[in-house]
């Protein structure tokens, strides 16, 4: 036993000596290791390096000798200053006996911090081409790996040539290599970041983390890097990577990534998220398949992926609706990244049941720059299961079942084009039974729709769509033109040629949906230099503010932002009006209106309560009584907000007024002191009739004859839109009692035994004077006034008749559609 004892001490004591003699001999040695290794470090790189502080230590991986850099900064090959290589610290794992012998035999590496930024300029000259071509072969620093180990390392790759940007990140990774006559053998375990594969314009695998097993035989005489036994989990999917990529020459490439265990949340994360944000929370069960490969030289790689499901439910966690049994065959193929000339999309055969509702489709896209599209889809389904699978933007409560049958085979941009959008070919019905859903943030509501759409080429024809919005129902039979480009691009022009009948129309709410409340800030009138309308409609009831018109029925037609009813009819106000107009909004600050009516027994105190007493307390309805023939020609321009420019009113109105009273009327009531006629506070008549013209924000009212139960009275004047007003009378005087004859003098008139006196009332409504009008200027102003009215109105009939005209002009060419 003791002599077992002294063994053991005997070799303790040697190791310690031994290990003594190692730290000592390291230290002793230490500045000459140093600077051999720097020395034989610098004869083979071309590019400066800078080290903040070296430390050298026996005991740190032992028993090899460590070398550890700190601060390191390795500039790149191109021209200027930038950095290849940065990191915290790089650390060498040497033999230690080579290593006091001046060779230098790296066993180990390890980097920390690191951040590599590899580039490749517009001549296609790299900046990692730091090593020094040397003919020696005595070289004293080599390499037997056992063991890499990278601790957050960045590594950037950049080439400005080829139009690509990559980052890659790793948290920890581990690599061993094993060199045998120039082929190296690499293990590599470890996790890697993606922080994009960026390829032109298209940003792929964002912020993917994978976990890596990594199999990688690299033959260094034929520069051809192999792949084997490759595996990268992402989530709970697994791929298998393998494949070469040999830069001997050319740079070339042919690997292979197959799918195992994936689900479409994994395959959906390969893609750019600008593709996929909607949909990348979808979840899947069953079997969802994925491969990818790729083959051919670096710059123009053949890229083909084949995707699909078989048998599988596709589902968000947070909706009702999925689909079940759902059966895809995909495929995506590209000779390019950064040209899609020729990229190819195939679904085939998709088909499922979507909440119980069976549906097929097939859709296949050749051509990303310039589409050519093949889409064919048949099912039907529950409008809520569409909505409950993938929401729609501010569509809710929606509820009913549409079936669609339909397809469409061409190129998308001959859709851009009018004369070329015909050449696509889109057939098949979609029928609309019992739709029902609230819109946007007002909460429109949309119930009972019914109908079918036909598609027919780019034009949807639409029979008996029938529905509510809101109060209002609808009945539409007719065409959409364009619709669908109009639908699929930007800035594009609709046409609608379409019957409309409605038993109730509610124009304020309508309008208010459409455009905003008149008066408030969101309302705005504006006709769409895109839309080309020809309409006609057939409404029992409408109603718009007081006015409640009924049995309606016209056109209107629009074009280039003009609208233009040439036939309007309707009853309202006791009465019926015949009619058209013409809109033009060209100029959205200044909307012009001209418009010609017909009256037909119209009460006077119904357009006095609809229009609201003309915005005036002079004179209302309640004055007002009586029925109205008349025609009626204007014109007129309205700000975007439908409020007048009052100086642009210009009016025509040829009046017949039948059974009238005016009751309780100021004005008249004062004529009393002068007339001495109790009877004019209800004053009736017969028949009245007159020319009246509105122009430059007045009213003139020619000479004309009042025949009343009180007396026979002529009236004539002005009235301002101001409210001044400048009124002429003539009425039978009856007692001379009242009157004083020298104030009077030259407004009394003696004629065939029947004395007259000539009054004016004149200032503003609100603070007004009845006055004698003398006999020396009472012919002059009836005589002035009558020429004057007569001047205006002539030159608004002419203008008229030319408007008139311009439109009839453009009748027959004006909707056709197919022409232009």
């Amino acid at each position: 036993m003791k002599i077992f004892k002294k063994i053991l001490f005997y070799i303790a004591l040697s190791l310690v000596v031994l290990v003594l003699s190692f730290g000592g001999a390291v230290f002793l040695f230490k500045d000459s290791i140093l600077k051999q290794f720097i020395d034989e470090a610098n004869k083979n790189l071309g590019t400066p390096i800078q080290i903040g502080r070296i430390d050298i230590s026996a005991w740190r991986d032992f028993p090899n000798l460590a070398i550890t850099f700190v601060d390191v900064y390795v500039e790149d090959s191109h021209p200027g200053i930038y950095p290849l290589l940065t990191a915290k610290t790089v650390s060498f794992s040497l033999n230690a006996m080579d290593a006091m012998n001046g060779k230098y035999s790296i066993r180990g590496l390890k980097i920390d911090q690191s951040e590599t930024h590899l580039k490749v300029d517009e001549k296609g000259q790299n900046n990692f081409t730091i090593l020094k071509k040397t003919e020696s072969t005595g070289a004293t620093i080599g390499f037997d790996l056992h063991k890499v180990k990278l601790i957050k390392t960045k590594v950037i790759y950049q080439d400005l040539q080829l139009l690509q940007h990559h980052i890659f990140e790793s948290e920890d990774l581990i690599t061993s290599i094993k060199s045998t006559n120039d082929i190296y053998d690499i293990e590599s375990e470890g996790d890697v970041t993606i922080g994009k594969i960026g390829i032109k314009n298209l940003s792929l695998l964002e912020k993917k983390k994978f976990d890596v097993e990594a199999v990688i035989k690299y033959d260094d005489e034929n520069k051809n890097v192999g792949i084997e036994k490759s595996k990268l989990s992402l989530g709970r999917s697994a791929f298998e990577l393998e494949g070469e990529y040999n830069f001997k020459g050319r740079d070339f490439i042919n690997v292979k990534l197959k799918g195992k265990d994936t689900d479409v949340q994994t395959v959906l994360s390969l893609l750019p998220e600008s593709l996929t944000a909607k949909v990348k929370d979808y979840e899947s069960r069953g079997e969802i398949y994925f491969s990818l490969a790729m083959k051919g030289e670096v710059k123009r790689p053949l890229m083909s992926v084949e995707f699909g499901c078989k048998n599988a439910s596709i589902f968000h966690p947070d909706y009702k609706s999925r689909i079940e049994e759902a059966n895809l065959e995909g495929s995506f193929a590209t000779t390019s990244f950064t040209d899609f000339s020729r990229a190819e999309l195939f679904l085939k055969n998709f088909s499922g049941k979507l909440n119980g509702k069976k549906f097929k489709a097939n859709l296949s896209v050749q051509n990303f720059d310039d589409p050519y599209v093949s889409l064919d889809f048949k099912g039907e389904a529950d409008a809520a299961s569409i909505q409950n699978f993938y929401p729609i933007e501010n569509v809710r409560d929606i509820s009913g079942e549409i079936i669609a049958d339909f397809s469409f085979v061409g190129k998308a941009s001959l859709l851009k084009h009018k004369a070329t959008a015909q050449q696509a070919q889109a057939s098949g019905n979609i029928d609309l039974k019992n739709i029902a859903f609230v819109s946007g943030k007002q909460n429109i509501h949309f119930e009972n729709i019914n109908g079918a759409l036909h598609f027919n080429r780019n034009d949807i024809a639409m029979s008996n769509v029938s529905g509510r919005l809101e109060r209002s129902d609808l009945l539409l039979n007719g065409f959409l033109k364009n619709v669908i480009t109009f639908l699929l691009f930007e800035d594009q022009p609709i046409g609608i040629e379409a019957d409309l009948k409605s038993d109730f129309l509610d124009l304020d709410q309508l309008l208010s949906l459409g455009i905003g409340v008149s008066g408030s800030e969101n309302f705005g009138f504006a006709i769409s230099p895109n839309l080309h309308l020809n309409f006609n409609c057939d409404v029992k009831r409408m109603k718009y503010k007081r006015f409640s018109p009924r049995q309606v029925k016209g056109d209107l037609l629009v074009k280039n932002q003009v609208a233009v009813s040439r036939h309007l009819t309707f009853n309202g106000m006791g009465g019926s009006v015949e009619g058209g107009g013409i809109v033009d909004a060209k100029n959205k600050k200044v909307i012009d209106v001209s418009s010609s009516f017909k009256l037909n027994g119209i009460y006077i105190d119904s357009v006095f309560y609809v229009f609201e007493n003309f915005y005036q307390d002079f004179i209302g309805a309640k004055h007002l009584k009586g029925q109205a023939n008349a025609d009626l020609s204007f014109e007129m321009s309205l700000n975007e907000n439908l409020k007048l420019f009052s100086e642009t009113l210009t009016a025509d109105i040829s009046a017949l007024i039948k059974n009238g009273e005016l009751n309780n009327f100021e004005p008249m009531q004062k004529l009393n002191r002068y007339i001495d006629d109790k009877t004019l506070n209800q004053l009736r008549f017969a028949d009245l009739k007159n020319d009246i013209h509105i122009e430059g924000k007045k009213i003139y009212i020619p000479q004309m004859e009042v025949r009343s139960n009180a007396s026979d009275i002529t009236l004539s004047g002005t009235h301002s839109f101001d409210q001044t007003i400048d009124y002429r009378i003539v009425a039978p005087l009856r007692s001379k009692k009242q009157i004083d004859p020298d104030e009077a003098f030259g407004a009394i008139e003696e004629t065939g035994g029947q004395t007259k006196i000539f009054l004016k009332i004149i200032g503003t409504t609100n603070n007004y004077e009845v006055k004698f009008d003398k006999e020396a200027t009472k012919k002059k102003i009836v005589s002035d006034l009558k020429k004057e009215a007569k001047e205006l109105k002539d030159a608004f009939l002419n203008r008229g008749a030319k408007r008139k005209k311009e439109v009839e002009l453009q009748k027959d060419e004006y909707f056709d559609w197919d022409k232009e």
